[in-house]
């Protein structure tokens, strides 16, 4: 039963949690971008964990909701609305990898965008992405709702699908030596705002 999670605000203490959502929602993608920093120099999750704990940014703390059962962090969407020059994926590097997120991105400019939607897998299939998106709805006022996933991730695409995303448009998944991922596509998918 999902009444004994609480759905909250993230807090900076929640970050070692946040960092590693993150990390499973982009399918490994984070990691590897967060190892391509500083040139390869820092730990890729202490880059992580230090961007996360800024009070700005996307990929921030402040644009956190944790659900929570007890003390421990079961999952977390990461939301923000999408203005200006569409931020990096927590990867401010050029690279043809992360080219097709941001081209995605500045498609949706204007939207209130989920950029992490990820529970750990024991809490998985328990309500926890429904009562987020909720919160989504919420917070997006009157914009429309945007968010990114790979055509391989078919699951993900039905539940979003059901909530009322349609795809937008898709750019193709560049993959590199030291990191890959299943699918062909990143899709755009985005739900109108409720009239």
């Amino acid at each position: 039963m999902v009444t004994s999670f609480t759905i909250r605000n993230a807090a900076r203490e929640d970050v070692p949690d946040m960092v590693r959502l993150i990390n499973i929602a982009g399918h490994r993608l984070p990691l590897w971008c967060w190892g391509q920093l500083e040139g390869g120099r820092e730990d890729p999750w202490q880059v992580g964990r230090t961007l996360a704990a800024r009070d700005e940014g996307a990929i921030s703390w402040t644009n956190g909701t944790v659900a929570t059962l007890g003390s421990d962090v079961a999952a977390l969407m990461l939301a923000y609305p999408l203005e200006g020059e569409a931020p990096g994926y927590g990867c401010e590097i050029d690279h043809p990898v992360v080219t097709p997120l941001r081209d995605l991105k500045r498609q949706a400019e204007g939207t209130f965008h989920i950029h992490v939607l990820a529970a750990y897998a024991e809490y998985r299939g328990r309500g926890l992405g429904s009562f987020l998106l909720d919160k989504a709805d919420r917070l997006s006022g009157d914009s429309d709702i945007s968010l990114i996933v790979s055509d391989a991730n078919a699951p993900a695409r039905r539940f979003y699908e059901r909530l009322g995303f349609k795809e937008k448009a898709r750019q193709t998944l560049v993959t590199a030596p030291d990191w890959h991922a299943d699918g062909d596509d990143w899709l755009l998918m985005i739900k109108p705002s409720a009239p």
